[in-house]
């Protein structure tokens, strides 16, 4: 028994150490293999944090459209509100004189005998519609320096492209009561100082008749008809004088 106890004592110390590894080994984790992440893949941004808010948010202005360009451009002014034109009409038979005034426009055409005729009308965004007696009219365009259109007066037609003119040049009317009869006298006074201007004996009648009118002073503004002194009013659409 005494030849065994070393033998024992060293199969017993084996066993212990085989029993002390395996513990050790079950107690120490494993490593992870090379290249894994041992680290969680992180949660989602939260919709808070990636998502603005609205009052975060700013609005880029939109490129305006031409419709709304055109509404807040300014208007282009191509024709004037206060005016006077007066010149001869083509051929040179007969001259016009158109004035003027904030929408309201009288002219006048004579031939400085029995053709002559007034007109009244309108004048809005450079057009003119006017009527006369006599199933007289006149239609024209303007813009700041000249008026062209067609007149007619006592069946006869006019064309004329006539400039601006500026006092004492323009449209002069006289009227008066002559034994019991209403006169109205007419002159235009061109650039060149030239006066042409017709006289009806009876202006109320429907279709009423001419004659050449007397001299026009115009720096008094009288013109004598036999024993009768017409006093003449110079029509302006600049002063609105006349209208």
């Amino acid at each position: 028994m005494r030849r065994n106890t070393p033998l024992l004592t060293l199969l017993t110390g084996a066993a212990l150490g085989v029993i002390l590894l395996i513990a050790s080994m079950l107690s120490t984790p494993s490593k992870a293999p090379a290249g894994y992440n041992a680290a969680a893949t992180p949660p989602p941004a939260s919709s808070a944090a990636t998502q603005p808010s609205p009052a975060s948010v700013t609005a880029t202005p939109s490129a305006a459209s031409p419709a709304q360009t055109a509404q807040t451009a300014p208007a282009v002014v191509t024709a004037p509100v206060r005016a006077d034109y007066a010149g001869q009409v083509q051929g040179g038979k007969a001259s016009v004189a158109i004035s003027i005034h904030d929408g309201q426009a009288i002219a006048y055409v004579c031939n400085g005998s029995a053709i002559e005729a007034w007109y009244k009308g309108t004048a809005a965004n450079g057009v003119l519609i006017m009527t006369g007696k006599n199933n007289a009219h006149l239609s024209a365009i303007y813009d700041f320096g000249k008026v062209t259109g067609d007149v007619l007066a006592h069946g006869t037609d006019y064309s004329f492209a006539v400039g601006v003119v500026h006092k004492p040049s323009g449209l002069y009317q006289a009227t008066a009561l002559v034994r019991g009869a209403s006169v109205k006298a007419g002159w235009i006074v061109l650039s060149n100082g030239t006066k042409v201007g017709s006289i009806e004996s009876d202006a109320n009648s429907a279709a009423p008749s001419a004659t050449q009118a007397p001299n026009l002073d115009v720096a008094t503004g009288t013109a004598r008809d036999g024993d009768t002194v017409l006093h003449a009013v110079a029509i302006s659409g600049a002063t609105g004088s006349g209208f």
